[in-house]
């Protein structure tokens, strides 16, 4: 349900607002009472597999913050509440359901609300809340758990790109483009068109889908939720979106933990290069520890003949493509998909191994055909569901963020493929189109990258050493742009340490229960992950 407005308190929340609302054409600030003072009316999840007792709500939040007479748009919230006894739900004795109105809620919790961002961009807060709440059993009786989709994303005014375009949207990052003139245009101009399709059928909001909006929807969302100060937890893209609040509202930043951290001033070209390069270190990783195991290893005993074996299948893919359960053809860029996908989570390696020995012995592209339908949300028909808009939000919120344009996108990926190549064989080729991914979108903002000492409180930043989407420098570069901040390193493999150690939630937790930050320097050991 869209959250109701009032008009108490408007002289404070105006005041709060006095240094971080845009100004409009004309000099003045544009009055956001309205979305400030509104309070949340809590209902039951139409989520599948949600987890029990999580609730739902819509916050309303402008479409322009310069403009926010020109319209408005939903967002879709959720909440775990605390676990904890007491006379109400979360004991205070406060209303179930409804947030105090008037601009004034109070927090319910002992300690608030601590909010998610799972990544992406493009990512479901409200689907992501339902699987992360298992491994926040330490914070969910100081805490409020609470997550929503960003502006742009699945279930809040969802970007589109039309049925062809959103095609062109999966073809282009799934596999390399055709390395010589004729196929360097054909992938241009399919871009063009994906960005026209884009603008055309998402319409008004599109300009606006970016993280500095986000950022402006996060702080209404806190003070919906009644906290003084948002305490905040983001993963991989949501690291971003934290440092930009960090940036945008430092005075109003409470705890928060970054983890799997992204790059504040990498391009598009910069970042596909660096991705490219970690993805091959994880997959050259990933061999050795499988040959380590002898016998033991699908691929075989030594890493000299388990690399021969992937190399082998790769080629054989290259030759004729298998065929899936389904009659669809199964391509060496759906096996390097396969790989990609599990590169990002350990304990998918031994399937992943499995997978691979498979394929190569009989044929057969079953394990790996399961990973990537799993990993793209399909069904086994490969179906998406109907909210799931992550392909097209990925791209629009990253050229949003992106001021850089290659003046000759054709050019610009001729100059890039020896490189890609170099740095990466086996990732390289499917990477380097991601180099252009915004040719056809205006020039995004150059704020983020500009970012240099916020003045928030520290921030804990996690990085995992072979972490293959977010490489474990840009870390250590985000805590240097925040100004303060402590980097907690996971001397592991896979994307974001919380979930595969048990020293980095504890060292999180105690930082989000406590306030205690880690030692600069900080480290945990490998862990053996869990059986998939």
């Amino acid at each position: 349900m869209r959250g109701r407005t009032t008009a108490g308190a408007a002289g404070a929340a105006m005041a709060l607002l006095a240094l971080t609302v845009p100004a409009a054409a004309d000099g003045t600030k544009p009055d956001l009472t309205r979305f400030y003072t509104q309070h949340l009316t809590w209902g039951g999840c139409t989520v599948k597999d949600a987890p029990k007792g999580m609730e739902c709500a819509e916050l309303t939040v402008p479409v322009d913050y310069a403009r926010p007479e020109a319209g408005t748009i939903a967002l879709a919230v959720a909440r775990v509440r605390a676990a904890e006894s007491g006379e109400g739900p979360t004991g205070t004795g406060t209303e179930a359901g409804t947030t105090p109105p008037g601009g004034a809620a109070t927090a319910t919790a002992p300690k608030g609300s601590l909010v998610f961002n799972f990544g992406g961009p493009g990512e479901s807060g409200l689907k992501g809340l339902g699987s992360f709440t298992a491994d926040t059993a330490r914070l969910a009786p100081a805490y409020d758990l609470v997550s929503f989709d960003p502006r742009g994303v699945g279930r809040s005014a969802p970007v589109h790109c039309g049925a062809k375009a959103e095609q062109d949207i999966e073809s282009s990052s799934d596999s390399a483009p055709a390395d010589d003139a004729e196929g360097r245009k054909q992938l241009v101009d399919e871009l063009k068109t994906v960005a026209e399709e884009c603008r055309r059928t998402t319409g008004e909001l599109l300009p606006h889908v970016g993280t500095i909006n986000a950022s402006r929807d996060l702080d209404v969302l806190r003070q919906a939720l009644g906290d003084k100060k948002l305490n905040y937890f983001g993963i991989s893209y949501g690291t971003r979106l934290g440092a930009v609040y960090a940036a945008q509202f430092p005075k109003r930043t409470g705890r928060m933990v970054l983890d799997a951290v992204d790059s504040l001033t990498a391009d598009a070209a910069q970042s596909a290069f660096a991705q490219a390069t970690a993805f091959q270190k994880g997959l050259e990783t990933f061999l050795s520890d499988c040959a380590a195991q002898g016998a033991g290893c699908p691929l075989g005993a030594g890493t000299a003949k388990a690399t021969g074996t992937l190399d082998a299948t790769v080629a054989q893919l290259d030759r004729k493509s298998a065929r899936t359960a389904s009659g669809a053809d199964f391509t060496s860029g759906d096996l390097r998909t396969a790989i990609t996908n599990s590169l990002y989570a350990e304990q998918l390696w031994p399937t992943l191994a499995q997978g691979i020995a498979t394929l190569h012995d009989k044929g057969d592209p079953a394990v790996l055909d399961e990973i990537n339908k799993q990993f793209a949300g399909e069904d086994a028909q490969g179906n998406r569901a109907d909210d799931d808009n992550s392909r097209e939000a990925l791209l629009a919120v990253n050229c949003a963020d992106d001021p850089v344009r290659a003046k000759d996108p054709a050019a610009e990926l001729a100059s890039l493929e020896k490189k890609f190549a170099k740095a990466s064989p086996m990732f390289g080729p499917d990477q380097v189109g991601a180099a252009i991914s915004c040719t056809g979108w205006p020039a995004g903002t150059d704020y983020i990258r500009r970012i240099d000492k916020t003045g928030a409180p520290p921030v804990l930043l996690i990085g995992t050493k072979g972490d293959p989407a977010t490489p474990y420098q840009w870390a250590a570069e985000t805590a240097r742009h925040l100004g303060k901040g402590v980097v907690l390193t996971y001397e592991g493999e896979g994307h974001g340490g919380y979930t595969a150690s048990q020293c980095v939630r504890d060292t999180a937790d105690a930082f989000l229960l406590d306030g205690v930050l880690p030692a600069e320097g900080t480290s945990c050991a490998r862990e053996t992950p869990p059986e998939h």
